[in-house]
């Protein structure tokens, strides 16, 4: 069996397989409009990818590509008035959405915790303290754009691209009734990662020498980013297929981080995210682009 992974998109829901993705979308009339693309991940071009500690890296930034891909396509498909992204465009973008995550998430509470703990004497505290921050922020931005009704449509995008991918692990029919009764939460989503990133990011960075410095807090902190990314997706693959105490202990945590991102979706919605599915489990068999009434 594939293993498969995936993303809500706008009016839609992103699929990726390890030798294809797909994306389907429900188009204003109704309709839903399937495209598969031909595209091996990574791990499939290079071998090396898959060492342990380069991996998570690796599935990080190829997941982040198709994301947006998918995300800007599905946008103009969707009738969101909005010129799709391509080439530089669209790096561009990632690179400058992926500055202001840095500024907002790691150089903020990394600045606020040193007004409050001496980083220096009380490393651990001052690195705990770093993480709460991150995580209020975090919460508080999610429950914030979870107040517009499209966010709260991407959500239950979300919601639907996590129950097909668990009823094609448990090798159930893709039907919309078999889809419908899995859970709404995965313990591989991208949200559990984002809380694995804040916990983990106390441990490294507890370890950081001269935090005394204030450049060096900053420029180690960013440094030891895809160290904290490798270690977080080794976490997110131990705790998804492992049923031990810790293992639960943290697929619980994910899930609690889950609640602010993830929305039960309906029917319409599930029918898109098994369109998506199948396209880019079909292995050649689907056209390059369709319609499915």
């Amino acid at each position: 069996m594939k293993q498969i992974g995936g993303s809500a998109a706008m009016e839609g829901v992103m699929m990726k397989a390890p030798d294809a993705w797909a994306l389907a979308v429900r188009l204003p009339s109704g309709e839903i409009h399937v495209e598969r693309h031909e595209e091996a991940s990574l791990y499939e071009k290079y071998p090396w990818t898959k060492l342990v500690f380069i991996r998570g890296v690796v599935a990080l930034l190829d997941a982040l590509a198709v994301s947006y891909r998918a995300l800007s396509r599905s946008a103009s498909l969707a009738g969101e008035d909005e010129e799709e992204l391509s080439g530089w465009a669209l790096y561009l973008t990632m690179l400058v959405s992926g500055v202001l995550g840095v500024a907002l998430f790691v150089l903020l509470p990394a600045g606020a915790s040193r007004l409050l703990v001496d980083a220096a004497a009380r490393p651990f505290l001052y690195n705990a303290l770093d993480g709460v921050i991150k995580a209020a922020l975090l919460v508080g931005y999610l429950a914030f754009i979870g107040r517009f009704a499209d966010v709260r449509r991407y959500f239950m995008y979300h919601g639907a691209e996590h129950k097909a991918i668990a009823a094609y692990e448990k090798g159930l029919e893709l039907t919309v009734a078999n889809v419908r009764n899995q859970p709404k939460y995965h313990p591989r989503c991208g949200t559990t990662f984002i809380a694995f990133v804040i916990v983990t990011s106390i441990a490294v960075y507890s370890f950081l020498p001269r935090p005394d410095v204030i450049w060096w807090l900053f420029a180690g902190r960013i440094a030891l980013l895809p160290l904290v990314a490798a270690l977080s997706f080794e976490l997110l693959r131990f705790s998804s297929s492992h049923n031990d105490p810790f293992s639960r202990l943290l697929r619980w945590l994910g899930f609690q981080f889950q609640m602010l991102t993830v929305r039960e979706p309906d029917d319409d919605m599930i029918e898109v995210s098994i369109a998506s599915t199948k396209a880019a489990l079909a292995a050649g068999r689907q056209p390059a682009e369709g319609m499915v009434a």
